[in-house]
This record gives structure tokens, C-alpha cells and sequence, in this order.
């Protein structure tokens, strides 16, 4: 595959002095990521499903039986997890709506949302979709797909097999990564966003990096943080270093959101609700 990698983010690479963002660190610990805040499911809460249709499986993993397929919308009661071997981020869940009157197992957490969190926009927006590439079906249809790929410094791709997810190990500037596929917070970004042209989610492009996305206004523009919509993308820039996200859902854009990010080494890309402090800006595709 060939890849794209503008002098912007070359010379980003060999200033790499920090482990935050853009710069291929650790932008996923809590204290170190910048002005974004985790939060998380908890057993006996209940929790939403955002995936058109989710399978519950009879254990942990994707090779487990399954005992259901839930689809966008579903309410489940959270009993345990998640689980922590053989596969982290299961959740042990019971859904009272199934055609049985209750089932109990397992579900991948990277499709679930606390209930109090839940859109009706995360079900109508969930689609692969099939407009332009601007389009926020589209754009949800890329980064799901990317949900659970490794972080890649510098890189930008993946595929919908979900069997290339790739690994990364250490932290920055000597953190290893193994696999063809994966991406950081800018070149995940580019890719969902389709700039500055189209291309395949499996072609390695990293064109941007955050300090791009944070001074330039070519293929974006910067918006008022009240007027955040689906689609749009929060970032920020501290000296040399920096982070970007895709905004996906939020009753209050100064609050938690529902947030798509290439979020760290020891986390990947991933589909999370965090808060957004106010060193970030709001830009949205032109």
C-alpha cells in the first residue's frame, strides 16, 4: 500500500519529545490526554446498544455462541464486567426484551452506551451509508469499522474484516507497532473525514496532523462549541503536541459526548464517552 504523509506531519516525527496525541503517546491515561475525561458503564446500570444489530453470545469473545442479536436501541440491564481474560471490554448484560422474556450473556462493550448517554441519533446515524463523503452515514460507517485497530503513530487505515486489528506496545517516541493496519488520532480523522480527497479505509494516509487541523480551514471550519452536530470533530494543540476526535452525540457539548478517537497505545480506537475541556476547538467539514 502506499501512504501519504505531508511535511507538516515529518517534521511533527522528529520533534516527537512528548507522549500526548498526535505525537504517538499516551493520550488514553487519564492524566495525561489533554482535557478529555473517561467515563464508563457500571454493573447494575443500564446500558443502550448502538449497533444496528449486536449479538449476545453465551461467553466472552466473538467465537462463543450466539444466543441472540440485539438490535440498535436495545436496553440491557449490566450485571458484571467487563470481563478481563480471555478478551477485555465484555460485558455480562440481560436483555428483558428478548422474544423469550429474558435472556442473559455476554456483549462487546465497544457497542453499548450508559443509558443516561443514549441518542436516538447514534441508531439513525450507525448506517455504512451511501451518500457523499461528508455525509455523517458515511462517516459513522468508517469509524465503526475502525473500532479496535491499534494505534499507529503517523499512519492512517483499516479494513472491515476485523481480523487485521494490529498491535502497539510502549510508549512514545519508542513505541512498537506490528500489523499493516491501524492509526492515530489525525490520520484516523483524515481517513473517516475523506480529506483533503476520497480514498479506501485500507489505503495508509496520514496527510494531517492536529496542528493542521487546528490552525488550517481548507477542508474544515472552525464552529461555535454550542452548535456541535454529528460529524463534526473536537481538537486541540499545545506546543508540540496535541489530540482530535470525532464528535458523534452529547446533550451538552461542554459535558460528556459520545466521542470516536484513535486514543492511545494501550487503548486503540475506540467508541467512548468523555468530557471536553475548553482548551479544545469545534471544527466541522466543509
Amino acid at each position: 500500500m502506499g501512504r501519504l504523509l505531508s511535511a507538516a506531519a515529518l517534521s511533527t516525527c522528529m520533534i516527537c519529545t512528548s507522549c500526548a496525541a498526535d505525537l504517538g503517546g499516551n493520550e488514553g491515561d487519564p492524566d495525561t490526554d489533554g482535557g478529555l475525561g473517561a467515563a464508563a458503564l457500571a454493573p447494575g446500570g443500564m446500558a443502550r446498544v448502538t449497533a444496528t444489530t449486536l449479538n449476545l453470545r453465551s461467553a466472552v469473545g466473538t467465537s462463543a455462541t450466539v444466543e441472540g442479536s440485539m438490535p440498535c436501541g436495545t436496553q440491557l440491564a449490566i450485571l458484571g464486567g467487563p470481563s478481563a481474560t480471555p478478551v477485555a471490554g465484555w460485558w455480562n448484560v440481560r436483555w428483558d426484551g428478548a422474544a423469550n422474556g429474558g435472556m442473559t450473556g455476554w456483549a462487546s462493550g465497544n457497542y453499548l452506551v450508559a443509558e443516561s448517554a443514549f441518542s436516538p441519533t447514534m441508531c439513525g446515524a450507525a448506517g455504512g451509508g451511501s451518500g457523499t463523503p461528508g455525509d455523517p452515514g458515511d462517516l459513522f460507517g468508517r469509524a465503526r469499522l475502525a473500532v479496535g485497530y491499534s494505534y499507529y503513530w503517523g499512519h492512517g487505515s483499516w479494513r472491515d474484516d476485523g481480523a487485521t486489528l494490529g498491535s502497539c506496545a510502549g510508549s512514545c517516541p519508542s513505541c512498537t507497532h506490528a500489523g499493516q493496519y491501524g492509526a492515530d488520532c489525525s490520520g484516523f480523522v483524515a481517513k473517516v473525514w475523506q480529506v483533503p480527497s476520497a480514498s479506501p479505509i485500507d489505503f495508509d494516509a496520514h496527510p494531517y496532523s492536529t496542528a493542521n487541523f487546528y490552525a488550517d480551514q481548507t477542508y474544515w471550519t472552525q464552529v461555535p462549541r454550542s452548535t456541535l452536530t454529528a460529524g463534526d470533530a473536537v481538537v486541540r494543540r499545545s506546543g508540540s503536541s496535541g489530540h482530535i476526535a470525532l464528535f458523534e452525540t452529547g446533550a451538552d457539548p461542554f459535558g460528556a459526548v459520545w466521542l470516536y478517537e484513535a486514543r492511545g497505545c494501550a487503548t486503540g480506537v475506540v467508541h467512548d464517552l468523555r468530557t471536553v475541556d475548553s482548551s479544545y476547538l469545534s471544527i466541522r467539514r466543509n
